[in-house]
């Protein structure tokens, strides 16, 4: 299956916000936007969305979104979905939720797939394949391109039931599923991968993770290999993007690396050597968001945002960042103009 097929398919729609009411309630400098279904999404407590990138990312035009969720969890935790909207300002977006799976071989040998349980902070498309920070290990790398049909007649079971060609895929009652294709090793390292977005007006174009922290500093009992603690401040860090998910070592090396101290930075995008961070405040104070240039001094107050900001994605030509709202009853997926 297509993205595009996936997007056919959309089986539920959300409801543009007003930009008179997103400048008044959401953020100051809001463009446009929208809701999730008031029923299904807008209030559920067992889904909290935390991604976002766009078309523009991925190929460098188009309007579709893609939103990450992570399961709240509770007796049967799913893991992690994508939704793929199908975005225009001029009319309420539809869209498709699809399951994220983790491909491996069962007792008896057969290809089956479990559920994809991580935060899901951040995820960026590029060239075809999603990234998605996974907190402690890296980047979980997806192939846009091979989004698979599952039975969806069995809420409660996943992967294969039965035995070789007798047997079904099933996906929590998910129609698509998007399987993981490789990764990006972190394990051991010390840095977390907290959200992830692109930039393409890097040459070649480049991959910028940022790291989360409560208070701004990072402090360790002991580092992932048992030396002795110390603080640091939160980065940001970069990696050149080759074509796909795989370049020639088989790794990627970061060519920036930059200490921000900044507590609460939920995402981070940068645009010709500028870097945006969103950076929240709790749940019931609306968070902002803050440019910060190497070497010009601490960030900068931007504009205010919604409660919950999350990551970040920037929209080439639209000159609009895109964010989305994670607290029920206020999850927004809306664009501000970055730079007034």
């Amino acid at each position: 299956m297509s993205q595009a097929q996936v997007l056919a398919a959309a089986n539920r729609k959300g409801a543009l916000v007003d930009p008179a009411e997103g400048r008044a309630n959401i953020a100051e400098e809001y463009v446009y936007g929208f809701n999730w279904s008031v029923r299904r999404d807008q209030s559920t407590a067992g889904w909290r969305p935390q991604g976002v990138t766009t078309a523009y990312d991925d190929a460098g035009a188009g309007s579709t979104l893609l939103v990450s969720w992570y399961d709240l969890g509770g007796a049967q935790e799913q893991g992690m979905r994508v939704s793929f909207v199908d975005w225009s300002p001029a009319g309420p977006p539809r869209y498709r939720h699809v399951l994220l799976v983790e491909p491996y071989r069962n007792a008896d040998g057969l290809y089956t797939y479990g559920p994809v349980r991580i935060h899901a902070g951040g995820i960026a498309a590029y060239n075809g394949y999603l990234y998605v920070a996974d907190t402690y290990n890296g980047l979980r790398v997806f192939d846009l391109s091979t989004i698979l049909v599952a039975g969806n007649d069995r809420p409660t079971w996943v992967g294969l039931h039965g035995n070789g060609d007798a047997g079904d895929y099933y996906s929590y009652g998910y129609k698509y599923v998007l399987p993981q294709v490789g990764a990006y090793d972190n394990v051991g390292l010390r840095l977390r991968f907290s959200a992830v977005s692109v930039d393409r007006t890097t040459s070649p174009h480049s991959l910028l993770v940022c790291e989360y922290d409560q208070d701004g500093t990072i402090g360790y009992n002991s580092d992932f290999r048992g030396r002795p603690n110390n603080s640091r401040k939160p980065k940001l860090v970069r990696w050149p993007l080759s074509p796909g998910w795989s370049d020639a070592t088989g790794s990627l090396v970061a060519n920036e690396v930059w200490e921000v101290g900044r507590r609460q930075m939920q995402g981070a995008a940068s645009v010709n050597g500028t870097y945006y961070l969103s950076v929240s405040a709790g749940q019931t104070r609306r968070g902002q968001l803050m440019s910060w240039k190497p070497d010009g001094g601490a960030p900068a107050r931007q504009s205010r945002l919604s409660t919950g900001p999350e990551d970040l994605s920037y929209h080439g030509s639209e000159k609009v960042m895109w964010t989305v709202g994670e607290w029920e009853d206020f999850r927004y997926v809306y664009a501000v103009d970055p730079t007034a």
